[in-house]
């Protein structure tokens, strides 16, 4: 499975509900990465009770608080990274996050440049609020809408209206969750200047500008077409820099420089 083709951020959730009846997903992120399986670091025991939660005000302010928790361990480890990278002779982000491979790739993206190396950590996919979203889109909405409007047969009245009474409802109730909870991380961390200095947003909400230069999916309801300049996102990047390398003394000059020491006179 390509981490590519996996969406791991709220502007990706938000792309491909615009563009549900063209864009391909291959499988769940937040399958590929459970949260029972994180360690507490990023999954604290509060955020496993939200998950099951009701939409209420304060279920939504708890998460949100408990996630703004994570965020900032997870920016401390942002802080450190690019000295830490500089002790690395391939980076592995797994060690360095608490990550097993599987979570590793999900969650981290290491793109390697010229003079430095970006790495990106999806933080969207650590809140219940986004998986809950983002499974549902990929293993439920996603196949209903496409079997309901398929353009290859004839409308079945049928697949249309459990996705119009069932299906499309429930997108827009967890849709509509994880909006709640991602106003609320603002609100908490806006003035977190350490965060601030991390967070990826302008990157990750360019990436998926072009989705909104097209018409959105026929027959999709308004609450599922956000506009682009209401999204957020909490995924975190930094530019690392390896550590300069030493020249290395030619073996020659080495050589005749220790008899020329040795032969030097006392004073």
């Amino acid at each position: 499975m390509s981490s590519a083709l996996l969406i791991r951020s709220i502007p990706a959730l938000a792309a491909h509900l615009r563009g549900v009846h063209r864009m391909a997903t291959e499988a769940s992120a937040a399958l590929a990465c459970p949260s029972a399986e994180l360690v507490p670091t990023y999954h604290p025991a509060g955020l496993a009770r939200g998950r099951q939660a009701r939409k209420t005000p304060s279920q939504l302010q708890a998460e949100a608080e408990a996630m703004a928790h994570v965020y900032r361990r997870l920016v401390d480890h942002m802080h450190r990274l690019p000295e830490a990278f500089r002790e690395w002779r391939e980076f592995d982000p797994g060690p360095f996050f608490d990550l097993y491979p599987r979570q590793a790739a999900a969650l981290v993206q290491v793109d390697a440049g010229a003079r430095a190396t970006r790495v990106a950590f999806y933080g969207d996919l650590l809140m219940p609020a986004f998986q809950l979203a983002e499974s549902y889109f990929v293993n439920t909405f996603a196949p209903a809408y496409r079997s309901a409007f398929a353009l290859e047969r004839p409308p079945n009245a049928a697949l249309q209206a459990h996705y119009r009474t069932v299906v499309e409802p429930e997108m827009a109730r967890r849709w509509h969750r994880l909006v709640m909870v991602a106003q609320r991380l603002n609100w908490t961390l806006q003035d977190d200047l350490e965060f601030m200095v991390v967070v990826d947003g302008a990157d990750a909400l360019f990436e998926w500008r072009h989705v909104w230069q097209e018409p959105a999916a026929p027959g999709l309801h308004v609450s599922l077409r956000p506009a682009w300049e209401t999204l957020t996102t909490f995924t975190l990047a930094v530019q690392c820099r390896p550590a300069p390398r030493r020249p290395a003394m030619d073996c020659d000059v080495a050589r005749e420089a220790a008899p020329l020491c040795a032969r030097r006179p006392r004073s």
